[in-house]
Parts: structure tokens; sequence; C-alpha cells
């Protein structure tokens, strides 16, 4: 196996390369991808693909995590070819230096572009948002509640799981998913699309 480099092209015409550079950059991503351009998958991940009872993609950073994965081909064609349930867990905040302002709908925009392809059938999105201390802090950073714009999700052919999956520590302000809540939520949404 080689090194996979990530690249991004930013609105203001600049192109940065590498995964930290291109979230200290602080542009607006308009294009992202890797050389080389088709990196070949791990065997194991696709074997674990091929294997897979439903599939979730995120959370995580949007163009330095979760979109990078999907670069590979065969890991995208892998996911695309299975009939099984699928799901996208959206992040809860915004990140600055890379989907600052951005929506759900726009989340899900950004890996379609990527991919090239549809490879999840529902977006699961935080209901309740977090606490307005937990909102002033990040609101110094310029991260904002991922706003969700139900037709405009719909309109992009994936259904919203709505729920409840925060965990906000309250020392610090910060707000993750909750790994437990998350997975329960999960597997109540895979038995309900396992038999629809």
């Amino acid at each position: 196996l080689s090194d996979v480099h990530l690249w991004a092209e930013l609105a203001d015409g600049r192109r940065i390369e590498g995964e930290s550079s291109i979230t200290e950059a602080r542009g607006k991503i308009v294009n992202i991808g890797c050389h080389p351009a088709n990196p070949p998958a791990l065997p194991k991940v696709l074997q674990a693909i091929e294997e897979a009872d439903f599939i979730i993609i995120g959370p995580g950073s949007l163009y330095t995590s979760v979109i990078p994965n999907l670069l590979v081909p065969e890991i995208a064609e892998a996911i695309a070819r299975r009939e099984v349930p699928s799901i996208y867990v959206c992040n809860i905040m915004t990140q600055p230096g890379e989907t600052e302002g951005y929506s759900v709908a726009d989340h899900i925009r950004a890996i379609d572009k990527a991919v090239g392809k549809k490879l999840f059938d529902a977006v699961l999105v935080q209901e309740k948002v977090p606490s307005a201390q937990a909102l002033i802090r990040y609101a110094q950073e310029n991260s904002n509640p991922v706003f969700l714009d139900r037709e405009d999700v719909k309109s992009l052919g994936r259904r919203v799981v709505f729920t409840n999956v925060m965990y906000e520590d309250k020392n610090t302000g910060f707000v993750r998913h909750d790994s437990q809540r998350l997975a329960q939520v999960l597997l109540r949404w895979y038995s309900r699309a396992h038999f629809e």
C-alpha cells in the first residue's frame, strides 16, 4: 500500500494539500480529492462491507474524516452495491474551517458530489440543541448547530431520523454524540428499516 494525500480546492482558488492544512486554511471547500486518485482498498475493509447487515457513515469531520474514506473507489462501489439499510450520522455542530454555515442537506450534497453516487438512504440528525452556554462557547469559534431543512433533505431522496443522541460536557461545554444512545437509536432504526 502507498501513502494517500488529501487535497482540497477552495472557493477563493487556492488548492490546499494535507488533512490538517485543509482545516487550517479556513476557506469554503468546493472540491476534494486525493493522490493517488484511485487508491486501493484494504481487502479486510471490502470484506467487512460485504458482510455488513447495515452501513453507518459518520459522524466525523466531513472533509477530512468522512469523505476521504469514500474517495477510495472500491469502498464507495462496495457500499453502493449493498442492498442493506444505510445511514449517515450528521454532525451536531458545524466545523470551523470545513463546514461553517452548512446545513444537513449541505453535508449530504458534499458527500454525493465527492463520491458521485448515493451511498445512504437516511440521515440521523440531532433533535435537541445544546445549552446556551455551549452555543456561546461554539459561536466564539464560528461553529453553530447544523441546521435541518427537512424539505431540502427530502428532495435529495433521504429520510430523516430525528433523535436526541447528544452528550454535553457541563464543564467544557463540548457536545458530542453519546455513543451508547447513538448505538441504541441505530439498532432501533435498523430493525425498522430492515423489515420495511
